[in-house]
């Protein structure tokens, strides 16, 4: 067994965000009384309809979970379903990889790069696997991964999240394209996290999945659709990966009902269009907010969150959660924060007036 299998990695909690629950603990304030920015979770979902009643009493169709497969090719811009694999949401693909790779890989080393979701390493590290997490600052991370390429022997995995979650840091496509030639080239193989891309389809390589046999990409329907309750997660990779893990998945891992709404929403495109204008136009107006009224300034961000810099930033998440308004702060920098977006007015209102008094007082 690694060693890494009893670091602090595997025992400590992840500070995750969106511990609604914790905070109103912690400050004495009901949970339903929280305005939660504390997640890159997109706040205006998209419209669930009714689901027929049938779809909560029985086992989902063959037929609904190919209608699913379809409509997430299109949506992903996939050559065809046999290179997506679904599941019961990406942190089940996260935890269930690490163990099924052996089946295909012999793992020699797997390399993370830093700060990112803490999930990738715990879930590496439980399997048994020799795991290295590399801090890497958004600008140099490209050059550091095709590094460790230029050197991997046989069976190193490379992990990488793309946009980046919290630093929103983006590899361009025809890098990530040529870092999966270079893994290949190797023996080695690339995992690209694509959890936040939907707000930038063109920088997406699942198009270009039929010439990258040895890499992988996690693609999660919650975030930019608003819905992570209905628990969905895809992984596009080549067709004999995803039999296999499909296999191990197992049947009826999708809900009837999530399938519906997952379908619909893929197949929507006049909502993702104006979804993805609304959330530019969101963050930009955070930025202003936000910088003209703290001192924090930018350092990273993407269409469904912002990530800034500054001093006070744990003094600052306090003010905000004396007034029942959640945000993140990180463990391994306590001078960033991550905002999300408020989702309506009132939502606006609220951050807004919290950010006036912060500004009187300073």
């Amino acid at each position: 067994m690694a060693p890494n299998m009893t670091s602090s990695r595997t025992a400590a909690p992840i500070n995750h965000g969106g511990a609604i629950d914790a905070a109103a603990r912690k400050y004495g304030i009901p949970a339903e009384e929280w305005l939660d920015l504390s997640t890159g979770i997109n706040p205006c979902p998209y419209q669930v309809d009714v689901i027929p009643a049938i779809q909560w009493q029985r086992l989902p169709l063959a037929s609904e979970l190919a209608a699913l497969g379809d409509a997430a090719c299109a949506y992903y811009g996939i050559p065809d379903p046999a290179y997506l694999a679904c599941a019961p949401g990406t942190q089940a693909l996260i935890q269930t990889i690490p163990f099924w790779i052996r089946d295909h890989v012999d793992v020699s080393a797997v390399h993370i790069m830093g700060p990112t979701y803490g999930e990738h390493a715990r879930c590496w590290d439980r399997a048994g696997h020799i795991c290295h997490i590399h801090e890497t600052a958004a600008d140099a991370r490209l050059d550091h991964a095709k590094h460790l390429l230029a050197s991997a022997g046989p069976g190193t995995v490379i992990i990488i999240v793309n946009p980046n979650n919290p630093d929103g840091g983006l590899i361009p496509v025809q890098d990530i394209c040529e870092l999966s030639r270079l893994a290949r080239q190797a023996d080695s193989w690339l995992i690209i996290d694509e959890a936040f891309m939907d707000c930038q389809p063109d920088q997406s390589v699942c198009p270009m999945i039929a010439d990258m046999p040895h890499t992988l990409v996690l693609r999660s329907f919650g975030k930019f659709f608003g819905l992570a309750g209905i628990r969905l997660g895809c992984v596009v990779m080549a067709p004999d990966l995803v039999t296999s893990l499909s296999e191990r998945i197992g049947p009826w891992a999708i809900p009837g009902p999530t399938m519906t709404i997952a379908t619909r929403a893929f197949a929507d495109t006049d909502w993702q269009q104006g979804t993805r204008q609304r959330l530019h136009a969101d963050g930009l107006r955070l930025d202003r907010e936000v910088t003209t009224k703290t001192s924090l300034a930018l350092c990273g961000a993407s269409d469904l969150f912002r990530y800034y810099d500054g001093g006070d930033c744990a003094e600052l998440a306090d003010h905000l959660a004396r007034r029942a308004i959640l945000v993140r702060l990180f463990d391994h920098d306590g001078a960033k924060i991550r905002f999300g977006f408020p989702g309506t007015s009132d939502d606006w209102q609220r951050l807004i007036s919290a950010l006036d008094d912060w500004q009187v007082r300073s």
